[in-house]
């Protein structure tokens, strides 16, 4: 039982925690990802009309 205790009191708000990051991570790789495309169609646009 005190096992069961110890995970539920230190287990659980690490994994959420751990989830959490990892969310915030992808967030931001992705945001990176945005920037980068709209400036390349944006070069591409341009290139269009000059």
């Amino acid at each position: 039982m005190n096992s069961i205790t110890r995970f539920s009191t230190l287990g659980i708000p690490t994994l959420i925690g751990i989830g959490i990051a990892w969310v915030g991570n992808r967030i931001v790789k992705n945001e990176k990802k945005l920037k980068n495309r709209e400036l390349e169609l944006r070069l591409q646009l341009n290139n269009k009309f000059d």
